[in-house]
């Protein structure tokens, strides 16, 4: 049913979709019920499971776990969706107070098509966590945030771990791509939507986003990263992302192509490995100082930072790969 809405303020749709996290949605849901906002909003749960447990006050779908990609879950909760905006949160997200309401501020300018809210760190994070924040990942991170000064930014990137479309320009881009089985179907929506308006980054709609946390974890989600960008360049989606870019990212061409020109010099491998590492750690560490000082991060995660890029490097080198080879 559409929303009841008096207040003559745009109708607004929070879509959630969920898989194995039963008590973080659980959980965010609850929030969003008793979060105050001067939009009227309903929630819209899409949960892949075998096991459907309906939730009391929001919009349930279930399908069936059959590993159909983000593409297909987020579009089953657009078309479940009545609100004027559509906005998508992540289910283990915690809401910070105001999220709402500010996420939604530039969409007063008609010209705004979609808007993108900070994401920080639950407390408690520890300083790999805090690591990946710093870096950039995910939606940007603390990084993002701190880099903004507090203030907006107009923006070509929008993570749908936290944002917000007008629901007739997703619409009109024909949703999220089912194309991109490993992800990256919110960066080629972004892309399309700016082709209709413009984006913008709000640092103060702020969630915290639980970090991976480990280096299993984050080596897992950049190897999917690593796919999930060839699979963007082969389906043609966005042609502004080629292969140029995919070889331009890898960290173990660029070590080769050193490496090979080290072959000119006696010693070459062996200059190689004792120079790369201290270069490599020291460049990551003066790249994230900056933000590391702004920020509430423990020192500790600033000496974990080159680790925790190089595992992303590699990893995503790895994904990249078995895209070429294997997908």
């Amino acid at each position: 049913m559409p929303l009841e809405n008096p207040s003559g303020k745009p109708s607004v749709s929070i879509l959630i979709c969920s898989r194995d996290r039963r008590v973080d949605l659980e959980k965010i849901v609850q929030d969003l019920k008793a979060m105050d906002s001067i939009y009227p909003f309903d929630i819209v749960v899409v949960e892949e499971t075998n096991d459907p447990r309906p939730i009391a006050g929001v919009r349930y779908i279930a399908h069936a776990v059959k590993n159909l990609g983000f593409a297909h879950a987020r579009n089953l909760s657009i078309a479940q969706a009545t609100g004027d905006i559509v906005v998508f949160v992540d289910d283990d997200c915690q809401i910070k107070e105001g999220w709402l309401d500010n996420l939604l501020r530039p969409f007063v300018d008609k010209a705004v098509v979609g808007a993108q809210g900070g994401v920080v760190v639950p407390e408690g994070t520890n300083a790999i966590g805090w690591a990946e924040s710093l870096l950039g990942f995910p939606g940007g991170g603390v990084r993002r945030v701190v880099d903004s000064g507090g203030s907006m930014q107009e923006t070509m990137e929008v993570s749908t771990l936290n944002s917000a479309y007008r629901r007739d320009i997703v619409q009109a881009v024909g949703g999220f791509s089912h194309r991109l089985k490993w992800g990256s179907e919110d960066y080629v929506l972004a892309k399309k939507a700016c082709r209709h308006g413009r984006c913008i980054f709000v640092p103060d709609a702020l969630v915290a986003h639980r970090a991976r946390g480990t280096i299993s974890g984050i080596w897992d989600w950049f190897v999917r990263r690593g796919r999930a960008e060839v699979g963007v360049v082969r389906s043609r989606e966005y042609t502004a992302a080629g292969w140029s870019s995919v070889l331009r990212s890898s960290l173990l061409l660029k070590l080769l192509l050193i490496c090979m020109l080290c072959l000119f010099f006696s010693m070459g491998w062996l200059y190689v490995l004792l120079l790369f590492l201290p270069f490599y750690s020291l460049l990551q560490c003066y790249r994230i100082w900056p933000v590391w000082r702004r920020s509430d991060a423990p020192f500790l995660s600033l000496i974990l930072v080159p680790i925790v890029k190089l595992t992303m490097d590699l990893a995503a080198d790895v994904g990249r790969l078995k895209g070429i080879l294997s997908d």
